[in-house]
């Protein structure tokens, strides 16, 4: 008894010990005298040392003898000097008053509030816009991709908030394409943004975080906007209901919506948050999707493509209990889609015939979701809890002539229910974590192939996954050192079967179970504007399948950053990788996915080897609304094995060839963004060119290729004069195809003029025109024009009124051409018919 008093003893001095404070220190927050919230970037000086307050108003500095007094100055603030010996544990600054006689004071376009850019919105906003997302498009250093995924400085957002509250999870599109810009005081831009304030200053990230910071006026109670509109040829509707409350306690969201105009319900709904729970060498999905027979990817925007029946229901509801931030949300989506596709692939043969398909595809899905998620999210200590529980159901139909006339039938179903926990400790000397994220699945796909023979594949498979890491982490005052040990285990059950193909007619079932152990030293540096990492990952991994399969992994990664000047940074990384094969690889079944197409796996139980490097640089100047960025990036792998298409009756069977292989790629990328005219104008570019050489094995033969492309996307958007508002972007591409010396090229051009003429705040109309262009490899060009135009009459500060015409010309096809492994491939591609839609908005 008298031994466990003393360990207990001894433990109870170690968390003392941990968790008092240094009295080397001098540290403590900075609030607002008024609202009481922290300042962020404030100017915390003594006589032999200074520093910034970080994102919660935070600072720590050195205590000196000679230091008897602290300064505290921060832009918009009256400066403060207090003696050293005071309590500084909570310091509030009181803003600054200035009175000017006759002279108005605009607030900025943009400014720079420690490591985060303010937006005014208010600035950057005219006439057109409707929702926030409209204004969040012209602000420089940010793009908006057509998925509604918001990148800056070429890299994606990791986290965005609501007045500081991360209520939608990733959702944001339900939140940007819904929240009137009228709503929204200025819109933040975090800069390596770390979303776990229990790791800041401990763990770097190089994405950015977004929050908008709403209008008082808009807190506290319900706004939203609701929106009905009917339309022809043929007949289409749209209708929309979406409200919101920010209130201190608890935050509601609730969105529903129907249409057949071309929207995307998955625009909305997905979840742009990067999957942050573990390292960067954990894998997602360890066991492919096999059935791809109603796989589309449409060649233009979507609202030009999607022939479509949507429907969308969304609830979020989040409170808090005391430190802890609760969320419960519910999703269901609806889609029906009809595409009519055709396309010719040449494989640059003379053995192979020239492959014709024409498809006429319908498909449906419907996806139902629920989640709870739980968090607190402290300096000290860090803990979530989210819970996920989804069904989704998919079916399609597809009736294809030309080569083959047959018809295929897709029926999918997923249930699954995914538990992820994250729980970080900190300490000024000392990092405790430990992630955990359970999943459990099943998943029975069906193929149904009918023609001159009739096909059935079937694939079903149950999943139990359980992947546990744990580490622990020492803190000095440049270096950290941390050791991370995981444990990562998974059963997978497979039952396939298919039938109708004679010599190909197989079925069984595939047990499998794998074991993943793992441990990761790392150790890190900062200093003076220099960030530094080096990380070191051994796993020994187990396969039981097929046998049973052993395997040492390694990944080391070096990472090195240098802040060159307050507005630019550099940044490198080298990674090596030695990986064991994949598990799939060792189930040996012919599964069918899709009426041509044939997989079957190899055994290869060898190696394969990955060598990356990455360097790039950032520019952003906040004074000049000026945003640049590039970045290069090396990919160098070997492998064992090597990727054969055999060509065996009417089928095409993909699987691996025991030889050797190589694949080199250089891709370069980078962006240029300005803003003119008080940021009216915003003009700009991006670019990007890569180069690969590999080869694949067609018919057990080896056949080397080497592919290059090009791009350029020049635009320029805003308002030019008072009653003009402009928005013009083009973008070339070049492809460029070798195999065995001959070569293939192909070029695609593409832009797109809108102009907004705002006759008085309440009418505007607006006329635009796309252009697609498409020089094929033979010499013949294609070309593409589509107008469209609106007129929007705002009756009152509520109430829109728009009439909208799309596809004036009602041009029906798009021909353009791309290259796959060892073909290319020309297609035409169905587009939405000429529309006519008129619709009535009101926010409230």
């Amino acid at each position: 008894m008298k031994r466990h008093s003393f360990f207990i003893l001894c433990a109870l001095l170690g968390l003392l010990s941990a968790t008092a404070a240094d009295p080397g220190k001098l540290c403590g927050i900075v609030r607002d005298a008024v609202t009481d919230e922290p300042v962020a970037g404030a100017i915390v000086r003594t006589k032999t040392a200074f520093a910034t307050t970080d994102s919660e108003g935070r600072f720590v500095l050195s205590r000196r003898a000679e230091n008897d007094s602290v300064s505290f100055r921060c832009m918009g603030y009256e400066t403060l000097t207090l003696p050293a010996s005071v309590d500084l544990s909570c310091v509030r600054l009181n803003q600054k008053v200035s009175q000017l006689n006759d002279v108005i004071v605009a607030a900025p376009d943009i400014y720079a509030k420690g490591d985060t850019l303010v937006f005014n919105v208010a600035n950057y906003a005219d006439a057109k816009d409707n929702a926030i997302i409209d204004v969040i498009k012209r602000l420089p250093g940010i793009k908006v991709r057509e998925d509604g995924t918001i990148e800056y400085q070429g890299k994606p957002i990791n986290k965005f908030y609501i007045d500081g509250n991360d209520f939608v999870d990733g959702q944001y599109g339900l939140a940007t394409n819904n929240i009137s810009h009228k709503d929204v005081k200025a819109v933040e831009v975090m800069e390596n943004h770390q979303p776990v304030k229990a790791l800041e200053g401990i763990e770097f990230s190089e994405e950015a975080g977004i929050n908008l910071k709403l209008k008082d006026d808009a807190r506290s109670r319900w706004v939203g906007v609701a929106r009905a509109a009917s339309g022809v040829q043929p007949f289409l509707y749209d209708g929309s209901l979406f409200t919101m409350r920010m209130a201190p306690k608890i935050q509601n969201m609730f969105t529903l919506k129907a249409d057949n105009t071309g929207w995307n319900p998955a625009n909305e709904i997905t979840d742009h948050d990067p999957d942050m729970m573990f390292s960067s060498d954990y894998m997602s999905a360890l066991w492919p999707e096999y059935i791809s027979a109603d796989a589309v990817v449409a060649p233009l925007s979507e609202k030009r493509t999607r022939d479509n029946l949507s429907w969308l229901a969304n609830a979020i509801t989040a409170w808090k209990s005391g430190e802890t931030s609760m969320r419960l949300k519910f999703d269901y989506t609806g889609d029906r889609l009809d595409y009519n596709s055709s396309v010719v692939t040449d494989y640059f043969s003379d053995k192979i015939p020239t492959f014709i398909q024409n498809n006429t595809l319908r498909t449906q899905n419907r996806n139902l979701s629920a989640q709870f998620y739980s968090e607190t999210n402290k300096r000290s200590y860090y803990l979530k809890n989210k819970l996920t529980l989804s069904g989704i159901r998919d079916r399609s139909n597809s009736t294809i002539t030309g080569s083959y006339d047959i018809g295929q039938r897709v029926d999918r179903k997923c249930l699954s229910a995914v538990n992820d926990l994250k729980l970080v400790k900190r300490n000024e000397k000392r990092l405790f974590s430990l992630i955990s994220r359970t999943y459990i699945g099943h998943r029975p796909d069906r193929l149904l192939v009918s023609g001159d023979e009739n096909a059935v594949q079937s694939v079903a498979t149950t999943e139990f996954r359980s992947t546990t890491e744990s580490g622990f982490g020492k803190l000095t005052r440049f270096w950290k050192f941390y050791l991370t040990a995981g444990l990562d285990l998974d059963y997978h059950r497979m039952d396939a079967a298919l039938s109708g193909l004679g010599k190909f007619d197989n079925s069984g079932v595939y047990n499998a179970f794998l074991s993943n152990l793992s441990a990761k030293p790392q150790i890190d540096y900062d200093r003076n504007g220099w960030r530094m990492s080096l990380a070191v990952t051994i796993k020994w991994r187990h396969y039981s399948i097929a046998g049973q399969h052993n395997y040492i992994n390694i990944f080391k990664r070096f990472s090195i950053r240098r802040q060159l000047t307050s507005k630019s940074e550099i940044s490198g990384s080298a990674a090596y990788r030695l990986g064991s094969p994949q598990p799939y690889l060792n189930i040996d079944a012919r599964v069918l996915s899709d009426y041509r197409n044939l997989f079957t796996a190899v055994n290869p139980d060898k190696y394969t080897q990955d060598v990356a490097a990455t360097l790039s640089y950032r520019y952003r100047n906040p004074m000049k609304s000026m945003f640049f960025n590039v970045s290069a990036t090396y990919n160098y792998c070997r492998s064992s094995i090597m990727s054969d298409q055999q060509f065996i009756d009417d089928f095409i069977i993909s699987t691996y060839a025991d030889r050797l292989s190589h694949n080199d790629t250089w891709y370069l990328k980078g962006g240029l963004s300005k803003g003119l005219g008080h940021s009216k104008i915003v003009i700009g570019f991006e670019t990007d060119a890569s180069f690969a050489s590999a080869s694949a094995m067609r018919d057990d033969a080896v056949i080397p290729y080497r592919q290059v492309t090009a791009g350029i996307k020049p635009y320029l958007k805003g308002s030019i004069l008072r009653w003009l508002s402009a928005n013009y972007e083009s973008e070339y591409g070049f492809s460029k195809l070798c195999i065995d010396g001959e070569s293939s090229i192909y070029h695609t051009f593409h832009q797109n003029l809108f102009a907004t003429i705002i006759t008085n705040d309440n009418v505007q109309f607006t006329a635009g025109a796309e252009h697609y262009l498409t020089r094929f490899p033979e010499g013949n060009i294609t070309n593409l024009i589509l107008l469209d135009a609106s007129a929007i009459w705002k009756v009152n500060s509520k109430v829109r009124l728009t009439l909208t015409a799309n596809n004036i010309l009602d041009k029906r096809c798009y021909e353009y051409v791309n290259y796959g492994t060892l073909c290319r491939s020309e297609h035409r591609f169905n587009i939405r018919r000429r529309s006519l839609l008129a619709s009535i908005q009101y926010r409230f």
